[in-house]
């Protein structure tokens, strides 16, 4: 029993890092491409605190809640699937905050424009792509590893299925 409580609580932070991650990157491009000041103030301010304070949690217990699956169930974590999942995840992580830096960012300038009533410059569009291409990464390695925990097969091994 104590396995599936872990099992659904790691599938419940799985769908919150994706979803409310996914979420908040759509809505901030969404705003983003108003070009409205105003507007992107205050989603970047909602997108900063949703990241903070539920996203960035749900990573710990995707963690936490994985290794104690791994040692329930006996899986090493040199399994090459685990330690592939791991490892792309933590790459992920590292560009974690990073983003949240550069969100936070976008929030000042663009409240910045919106209080000064003028337009957005180019500094906004230097912050903002760069956290757009960041996001893609992430996305790209999250979608890669939830491939790997419902597979619990290696890219490679992807390959060698698809191509062999």
């Amino acid at each position: 029993m104590l396995y599936l409580g872990l099992k659904y609580l790691h599938v419940i932070a799985a769908i919150f890092l994706f979803g409310f991650g996914m979420g908040s990157y759509l809505y901030l491009i969404a705003a983003s491409r108003t070009r409205n000041p105003q507007v992107i103030a205050h989603v970047a301010r909602m997108v900063v605190r949703y990241d903070t304070w539920i996203t960035t949690p749900a990573g710990f217990i995707q963690i936490i809640t994985g290794y104690l699956l791994l040692q329930l169930s006996g899986l090493a974590l040199t399994t090459a699937w685990v330690m592939t999942a791991l490892i792309i995840f933590f790459c992920v992580g590292l560009l974690w905050l990073p983003v949240l830096v550069l969100q936070k960012h976008l929030h000042r300038l663009a409240s910045m424009a919106a209080e000064a009533e003028t337009e957005l410059d180019e500094r906004y569009l230097a912050v903002y792509r760069r956290w757009f291409w960041m996001g893609i990464c992430g996305f790209s390695g999250m979608f890669v590893i939830v491939m790997i925990m419902v597979t619990k097969m290696t890219p490679w091994q992807w390959a060698d299925l698809v191509l062999g």
